[in-house]
């Protein structure tokens, strides 16, 4: 049998406009009670380079309850950076193993919860900048060990976002913009041309 990581959900949605920041949350579980005890893995960005991962990372998700190594992240413990961006944003690998935080590089794996409540792997943030349709897209070559660092196979399911093109104002929109400002900016000037004129004139 073998563990499952999947990428299930993206937050706040799967539609964006272009400038908007997002992430996308990773979370794994397994079908037969793995213990998991490291891991390197990582995640595509294909489409082009309208998105891109944040970098640096917030790194956010190492704090969380439901993360599968809290408690026991060596990165943590040691304030270890655990992700790294590269390929002008387009990729992004994060790596951790566990550690008893009462005995320094002593292994802590833990036990891969089932389906029902799977355990948070990571939360990535993103940019966009141009519209398009982009898929998230686990590396062929991520691996997840046990303490022995036997492999634990892992397969997962991509997800896509699509942006929109950043909206532009009609001409008819702002035509009435620009003489709304010329009538305030006239009316000010009138105001604070009355204010100045002595009496009697």
């Amino acid at each position: 049998m073998s563990s499952h990581a999947e990428i299930p959900k993206l937050f706040p949605n799967r539609s964006y406009d272009a400038g908007d920041s997002g992430f996308i949350d990773l979370h794994i579980y397994s079908n037969s009670a793995d213990e998991l005890d490291s891991y390197v893995y990582g995640v595509n960005i294909t489409g082009g380079p309208g998105v891109a991962f944040s970098d640096p990372q917030s790194e956010s998700f190492l704090m969380d309850g439901d993360y599968v190594f809290s408690g026991v992240s060596s990165s943590v413990i040691n304030s270890f950076p655990v992700t790294f961006v590269g390929g002008g944003g387009s990729e992004i690998t994060v790596g951790d193993n566990t550690e008893d935080p009462a005995s320094a590089f002593t292994p802590s794996p833990v036990v891969l919860p089932g389906s029902g409540a799977p355990s948070l792997l990571a939360r990535l943030e993103f940019d966009t900048n141009s519209a398009g349709t982009f898929d998230f897209e686990f590396d062929a070559l991520s691996t997840f060990s046990d303490i022995d660092f036997n492999g634990i196979a892992v397969s997962s399911t991509g997800s896509s976002i699509t942006v929109n093109a950043a909206a532009v104002p009609e001409p008819s929109s702002i035509l009435i913009f620009s003489l709304g400002c010329v009538v305030a900016g006239w009316s000010h000037r009138r105001r604070r041309r009355r204010a100045v004129v002595p009496a009697g004139i």
